[in-house]
């Protein structure tokens, strides 16, 4: 393909995202470039500074605030969130898949899963998004891009 690298800031796709998210040690890259298709609008719409998963950030990290939209006890809010930011795109890739693919603390990461349509349903059960419908939307974008 004709895109940059991830690392150097340059033009992400899916395909570019798979390979990096490979390179940081996903099972599944193609879970972690229709997460990345998901949430930033195909990297239009990053929600913080190189942050195209929706990462949010904790009170020390530097961080961009907006608006989101959460779905809290069944309905659909509009509240602010703070998301980190990243120094590079590969950054946030690194993040995403060291905090949610790979095993990380107590958490048991998406990679044991058997197949990438069930590691996105464990993303939404492990708490990754508040979108009840989130791993049916990824499942379709990896089925779309397959």
């Amino acid at each position: 393909s004709s895109a940059q690298p991830v690392a150097t800031g340059g033009t992400l796709n899916f395909a570019s995202v798979k390979a990096h998210a490979a390179q940081a040690g996903a099972k599944y890259p193609e879970l972690v470039a229709a997460q990345w298709a998901l949430e930033s609008g195909w990297g239009k719409s990053p929600s913080g500074k190189n942050n195209y998963f929706g990462i949010k950030a904790t009170s020390g990290e530097a961080a961009t605030s907006h608006q989101t939209w959460e779905v809290r006890n069944g309905k659909d809010v509009t509240e602010t969130a703070r998301f980190k930011n990243f120094d590079t795109p590969q950054g946030s890739i690194n993040e995403v898949v060291s905090k949610w693919h790979k095993n990380y603390g107590d958490y048991s990461g998406v990679n044991n899963a058997g197949s990438a349509f069930d590691a996105a349903d464990m993303l939404r059960t492990q708490g990754y998004a508040t979108d009840p419908a989130y791993s049916k939307k990824l499942q379709q974008i990896m089925r779309d891009n397959s």
